[in-house]
């Protein structure tokens, strides 16, 4: 058969297999697929013709299916068969995707149709027992490249996998593993651990973040925190209280760490050095300026609960950051902060074996093979001190949004770079 009648054959038997997409409800082509738990319809975001929400079947263990199955929140918001699909990579629990008002940005910009995946044992995509074993970059990785699979047998056009944060982690881990799954991935404010106290973020907020005068105000803040230690504490013993917070740790240890995160979340999250209080302000004024930028939940025991399967995977295999006590030690009753995610977020005799090996394939996978991978970031997030790096690798793009935070998207760049990313995905959509 010539090359002309190769081609053309190919593309009436893509008809025939449009028109039978199209022949059957969304809902019964779903059903049929195999590991399809339910179907149940929700309401759309206007952009999309109709939305899903979908429970799949996963295995706990890929390599040992035999240890039993849990069911994986999937949402699908469906514009055309045609189209693009956007793949969510959600990092934690999903709940945001089941609302209407939730449109991934990439939806309207490649009008693409929009998968959505709540992580493993997070949200509803927890099982009612879970032997954190199964909690795994691979195990995930797999629970991706299961549901592209199912999903790639209707929506047939480029597939674009993206998420931000942990998400954007999830997007790397899942390519890596996965090169041939999607055709483009898109990774927001995605870092890259090789340690559970990484030492780069501090040397980023100490010496880059921002200006100078900037790190200087917010360091004058944190000593004055400390010089009002004692004042401050009877402060924050009667908010716990009125929370009914509780911690693993005594209220004197806990002040301190929230006096170290204070400057992790100023910066990540991108407020401003003129509303640092001025030193005449009262001790009041600059307790709720505390609990304001670091809030008090973050340590909380039943607040951290939807969020413990990260710390756990933080442990085992994706890292986090560490925290620095020296340029406080004259002030502050903590001096050793080694093993604080056990001290802080685990229950007592709970361990695991770090392993940054997962970190490193990504690494590696950056440098030598991956292609159509954006990376972007926010100048002045902390977490961009653990981006993932392209390595000279011609065939990835990263864009740093000037003076941005942990909340830079491709709609908060300025007009230059936005239209630089628009150029880049345009091009890497029309390649075969």
């Amino acid at each position: 058969m010539n090359k002309f009648l190769r081609s053309l054959s190919a593309a009436l038997l893509f008809v025939v297999i449009f028109q039978d997409s199209n022949a059957q409800s969304l809902v019964d082509q779903i059903k049929s697929m195999p590991d399809i738990i339910s179907v149940e319809k929700m309401e759309a975001n206007p952009f999309f013709t109709e939305a899903l929400m979908i429970l799949v079947r996963q295995p706990f263990d890929y390599l040992h299916p035999e240890n039993g199955t849990f069911a994986q929140r999937v949402f699908l918001s469906n514009l055309a068969f045609d189209k693009p699909m956007v793949f969510i990579t959600e990092g934690y629990g999903g709940d945001y995707g089941a609302s209407s008002s939730y449109l991934n940005e990439l939806c309207p910009l490649l009008n693409a149709n929009q998968l959505f995946v709540e992580h493993r044992f997070f949200g509803k995509s927890r099982p009612d027992s879970i032997d954190w074993k199964f909690l795994t970059v691979e195990n995930a990785a797999a629970d991706d490249h299961h549901i592209v699979e199912l999903f790639k047998r209707l929506y047939r056009n480029k597939w674009i996998s993206t998420g931000i944060s942990k998400g954007g982690e999830t997007t790397l881990y899942h390519r890596a593993l996965y090169p041939d799954d999607v055709d483009i991935s898109v990774a927001y404010v995605a870092p890259l651990n090789f340690s559970t106290a990484e030492k780069r973020h501090d040397y980023f907020i100490r010496h880059k973040a921002g200006h100078y005068s900037d790190r200087k105000k917010v360091m004058t803040c944190q000593l004055e925190f400390l010089k009002r230690k004692n004042e401050l504490i009877p402060l924050l013993t009667k908010y716990i209280e009125d929370k009914n917070y509780k911690y693993r740790v005594g209220i004197s240890e806990l002040f301190d760490y929230c006096v170290l995160e204070f400057a992790f979340s100023f910066w990540q999250w991108g407020y401003s050095v003129s509303d640092i209080p001025a030193k005449t302000q009262s001790d009041q004024f600059f307790f709720d300026y505390l609990v304001k930028i670091c809030t008090l939940d973050y340590f909380d025991i039943e607040a951290g609960k939807p969020t413990f399967p990260f710390f756990v995977q933080a442990l085992k295999q994706l890292g986090y950051y560490g925290y620095n006590t020296k340029p406080f030690k004259d002030l502050m009753d903590l001096h050793d902060t080694r093993n604080y995610i056990n001290r802080l977020f685990m229950p007592l005799n709970t361990y695991f074996d770090y392993d940054p090996s997962m970190s490193l394939l990504v690494k590696n996978y950056l440098k030598k093979d991956a292609r159509n991978i954006l990376l972007i970031y926010g100048e002045n997030d902390p977490w961009s001190a653990s981006a993932a790096s392209i390595c000279g690798n011609q065939k990835l793009k990263k864009i740093v949004q000037p003076r941005g935070n942990h909340r830079t998207r491709i709609g908060t760049l300025p007009d230059s770079q936005r239209k630089k990313v628009m150029s880049i995905l345009d091009k890497w959509i029309t390649d075969n």
